[in-house]
């Protein structure tokens, strides 16, 4: 970057010599062109300069799962998962709002974190926990609790870049990695995602048969990586045109809505005050949306629709009832 700076600066310097004895009307009108020319060129590559070094780079960890194993380990996942919780209705409001908002946010993954076959998918699960999940490869799941928590649009968005960030970062598969050479059997994975998921007595009972304990690397994020997912969602949702602040609003709207237990979706993740803190600190090193899109119209009547629905039960209850 800077050799192109310097050349700009050559070109200048020489465009000026050529001018420099030509006082005519047409001289003087190109050589003023051509200066708007580069002084804007230099004006875009500090920009460029200034907005890259700004924002913080994210090292992606070793990961000895290919992204094919990503997309078959987030797939069997899935249909797992499917089988046992129930899901709001596909094209419903709820659904399509979710899905928009969760297209939106993809749009805006850097392109050094896209992966060939990811298939990003949002489902709203009918249960009242707050908290929401993420499968490797691409399906994303937000709990009907965690959708009647957000007060607004851009709080719904920060819980899904935060997700995305997990997918976009291999996380999962990363971790898995981290925790022993060999490598899990593949077919067993699922049911030990799905008992991770569901937590308590109900999730054991779930995971047993598979590799115990399994699923916990791909759900239970150790701090870097969580950190890791709040910067690249901070970035996705800038890029996307929110306003990344709503993301650690959304820890403290949760936090307000917990009463005297903790959700699970904090439960689950460190604790929200220094992320809160970092949040802040990068979304101070990009540059923001004008306007940023903080709420809408269609959020608050998919938000509306959701209450006027039968209660939802708990997750547990959803898996001892069969759905």
């Amino acid at each position: 970057m800077i050799t192109h700076v310097r050349w700009v600066i050559i070109l200048f310097l020489r465009t000026r010599l050529l001018v420099k004895n030509r006082v005519d009307t047409t001289a003087v009108m190109r050589y003023q062109r051509i200066n708007l020319v580069i002084v804007s060129a230099i004006a875009f590559i500090a920009f460029t300069v200034s907005t890259c070094a700004a924002q913080t780079q994210i090292d992606v960890s070793d990961n000895s799962y290919s992204i094919r194993d990503d997309i078959r380990i987030g797939r069997q996942a899935a249909t797992e998962i499917e089988k046992q919780l129930p899901t709001i209705a596909e094209r419903s409001l709820v659904d399509n709002h979710v899905e928009s908002v969760g297209r939106r946010l993809v749009r805006g993954i850097p392109s050094r974190y896209r992966h060939r076959g990811f298939l990003y998918r949002f489902d709203v699960v009918n249960v009242r926990d707050i908290n929401a999940f993420a499968l490797p490869g691409g399906p994303l799941y937000v709990n009907r609790g965690l959708i009647e928590a957000a007060a607004n649009e851009g709080q719904l968005a920060g819980v899904l870049a935060h997700e995305i960030s997990h997918i976009a970062l291999r996380h999962g598969t990363a971790q898995a990695t981290e925790a022993q050479s060999a490598r899990f059997r593949l077919p067993a994975i699922g049911g030990a995602i799905l008992g991770a998921v569901i937590g308590g007595n109900v999730g054991g009972l779930v995971a047993q048969g598979t590799q115990i304990g399994l699923g916990i690397y791909f759900l239970r994020y150790k701090r870097e990586y969580e950190e890791q997912a709040d910067i690249l969602a901070t970035q996705i949702m800038s890029r996307a045109g929110y306003d990344p602040r709503a993301l650690a609003e959304m820890f403290r709207t949760i936090e307000r809505r917990s009463g005297s237990g903790a959700p699970q979706f904090l439960s689950s993740h460190p604790s929200p005050e220094d992320r809160y803190e970092r949040i802040i600190e990068e979304a101070n090193l990009l540059k923001r949306p004008r306007p940023p899109r903080h709420d809408s119209a269609q959020f608050q009547r998919a938000r509306r629709s959701l209450l006027t629905m039968a209660p939802a039960p708990s997750m547990q209850q959803a898996i001892r009832s069969g759905n």
